[in-house]
């Protein structure tokens, strides 16, 4: 499995939390490879490259504008980025764990699955439990968007488990098998590219969404992105 942290090359701070990441993942015999990302200011001139249509019109505010279809330029940068990964899990039939820049491992990552996505990442500097996780903001749009959908409280001590939740809530660390990373290229092909974290069973298909419990990844969330944006200016 090829295991990247995603990073962007003009910021110092990003360069300095992903060799953080790198060295958290010797700790548990993980090999961790840099990946640059999409800048920010490229968005439009690289998804043209690719040939890949933008849901959104990117603008350089830190918030999504969906009246006006507009979002963070940052954010479909990210979603362009891990595009790319996706098409490279899916040409070279291998899987791909895709991590964030201010991501560190406290633990082993699980074995992939083909057809599946796994949540390796508490999106947080501590390990979710049922009911943290209940509460966090993808839990309340589902609540309110899926009102039938039944959550799951009943969790392992430890293992891979089917998500309880009907979209992944962040993407500092998950892993994607060949076959959901193809799902995942059909649909950012045919509805447009917009962040990277709309990973949802309704892409991949339902009980193809895991989560891995205890996380084997937390995000510090240590990298003030839009800020460093406005000095780049």
């Amino acid at each position: 499995m090829r295991t990247v942290c995603v990073y962007t090359k003009r910021l110092s701070a990003s360069i300095e939390k992903a060799n953080r990441c790198v060295k958290s993942g010797k700790k548990f015999g993980i090999d961790v490879e840099l990946y640059e990302s999409i800048f920010w200011r490229d968005v439009e001139s690289e998804a043209k490259k690719i040939k890949l249509k933008l849901r959104y019109t990117p603008y350089d505010r830190a918030t999504t504008d969906f009246k006006n279809k507009r979002a963070p330029a940052t954010r479909i940068a990210n979603g362009i980025t891990h595009y790319t990964l996706y098409k490279w899990a899916v040409e070279n039939k291998q899987p791909v764990c895709i991590l964030e820049h201010d991501s560190i491992f406290v633990g082993k990552l699980p074995e992939p699955i083909y057809n599946g996505i796994i949540q390796i990442s508490s999106h947080n500097d501590y390990q979710l439990t049922a009911e943290k996780m209940f509460n966090c903001s993808r839990a309340v749009k589902m609540k309110k968007h899926e009102p039938g959908r039944i959550y799951n409280w009943n969790w392992p001590e430890e293992g891979v488990m089917v998500h309880p939740l009907s979209g992944m809530n962040g993407t500092s660390g998950y892993v994607v098998g060949p076959g959901a990373a193809q799902k995942m290229v059909e649909y950012i092909e045919s509805s447009g590219v917009a962040f990277a974290d709309r990973v949802r069973t309704e892409h991949i298909g339902e009980g193809n969404l895991y989560l891995q419990v205890p996380q084997s990844v937390f995000c510090k969330c240590d990298i003030e992105t839009a800020k460093m944006m406005r000095g780049l200016m």
